[in-house]
């Protein structure tokens, strides 16, 4: 009877052994899944680097255009208007152009504030509207003049005077 206690034993000690076997294998399978579903959730860096480009701004330059007087055509409050401004760009080709066309520039931007009236440039949104006309306007005259058709960024008052 010893024997077949003996038997048993071994038999045990086996299908404990299998047992073992058979949960590590189990653990090392959801192990390898849990790391699996975590590169691709959260995304494989390291296999595919993302190229990130940063725009990087050069410093404006501006360049300040003579004074301007300019008679307002209404009988309003104030009947002169003096401005003077400067143009922005980060590219010195565009303010060589704008110097360049300098008198054709004067010229229209003259003609253009001869039209307006002191009611609307007497308001934080006419002056805005004018300012954003003056832009465009010079920008045009660069693309027919000097083929440039971007670059020119702002126009500035730095003086506004209404008598």
């Amino acid at each position: 009877m010893a024997k077949e206690e003996l038997d048993d034993l071994d038999a045990k000690q086996g299908s404990n052994k299998k047992l073992i076997i058979i949960i590590a294998l189990v653990g090392l399978v959801l192990i390898g899944a849990s790391v699996g579903l975590t590169i691709f959730l959260l995304g494989d860096k390291g296999g595919e680097e993302e190229v990130v480009e940063e725009t990087v701004l050069s410093q404006p330059i501006y360049l300040p255009l003579e004074k301007m007087v300019i008679n307002f055509t209404d009988k309003g409050p104030a009947r002169f208007l003096q401005v003077e401004m400067q143009v922005m760009s980060r590219d010195q080709a565009v303010l060589d152009a704008v110097t360049a066309h300098m008198p054709v520039i004067r010229n229209d931007l003259l003609v253009l504030l001869g039209g307006v009236t002191y009611e609307q440039v007497s308001s934080q949104e006419g002056k805005e509207a004018l300012r954003e006309q003056l832009l465009e306007h010079i920008q045009s005259i660069l693309a027919e003049h000097a083929e440039i058709e971007s670059g020119l960024e702002g126009v500035y008052f730095t003086s506004f005077v209404m008598q």
